[in-house]
């Protein structure tokens, strides 16, 4: 969006009080009948300089665009792009020999450190997929590659990864419903992974230890919480060791 009062060339018009030594910023009046009706609406200080992209994960595996193409993307290469989509379509597709040869080439790349941003992102699509227990895991396994690849800086993502493990660990995912599914699998797999990230790449964010304790510790204690929720901060204190 347009960040108004920036970079104008017109003079500020100020006002003085009578009462005292003080001026104030003069500003126009808006007449708000035509505002509402839309009769007379204002023209913008500047073009706009920054658009929003959104893209959602529609539980098939298919990324679903939302908007138009984001500014950041044209900065990225096609070579860039085409690996993002092919590595994503791979992942969340139905060939388990092709998301195996994408997970591989993920963890081992070292010319996508441009990309981590956006498949940081389509981890923290767990929350959208919380009934599909496959594509969770596959999420997580995006997670596992990002965190093993030593081409990459997580830097300021592992927070971000660290709150989609952890949701797949703590809440009662939708996919929790059905006693069939073996969700308690998943959540073991998320507690492995959380104190991987922790131990790998805990030095990057200061108080990462505590911070992941004490969410821990709250869902555990936590009387309200499912049983599926206790058993995720068990085996991710578990996990963490008993330091």
């Amino acid at each position: 969006q347009v960040v108004c009062g920036y970079g104008s060339q017109d003079a500020l018009p100020f006002r003085a009080i009578k009462e005292g030594e003080l001026y104030f910023q003069e500003d126009r009046e808006v007449n708000l009948v035509e505002l509402a009706l839309a009769t007379n609406i204002p023209k913008g200080c500047a073009e706009t300089a920054v658009r929003v992209h959104v893209s959602y994960l529609d539980g098939k595996g298919n990324l679903e665009p939302q908007g138009a193409v984001p500014s950041a993307v044209s900065t990225l290469t096609d070579d860039l792009l085409k690996y993002y989509q092919h590595v994503t379509r791979a992942v969340l597709g139905d060939d388990p020999q092709l998301m195996k040869v994408a997970l591989q080439d993920l963890q081992t790349n070292s010319k996508i450190s441009a990309l981590l941003p956006y498949f940081v992102y389509v981890v923290s699509g767990v929350k959208s997929v919380s009934h599909d227990l496959e594509q969770l895991n596959r999420l997580l396994h995006i997670a596992r590659s990002l965190i093993q690849n030593p081409f990459l800086c997580l830097g300021s993502y592992v927070r971000s990864l660290i709150a989609s493990v952890m949701y797949c660990a703590l809440e009662p995912l939708a996919a929790s419903i059905n006693p069939l599914n073996d969700h308690w699998t998943l959540r073991d797999y998320a507690a492995m992974l959380l104190s991987r990230i922790f131990w790998t790449h805990g030095d990057l964010v200061s108080g990462l230890y505590h911070q992941i304790l004490l969410s821990l510790q709250k869902v555990l204690a936590d009387p309200v919480r499912p049983l599926c929720s206790h058993y995720g901060a068990v085996v991710g204190l578990h996990a963490l060791g008993w330091k």
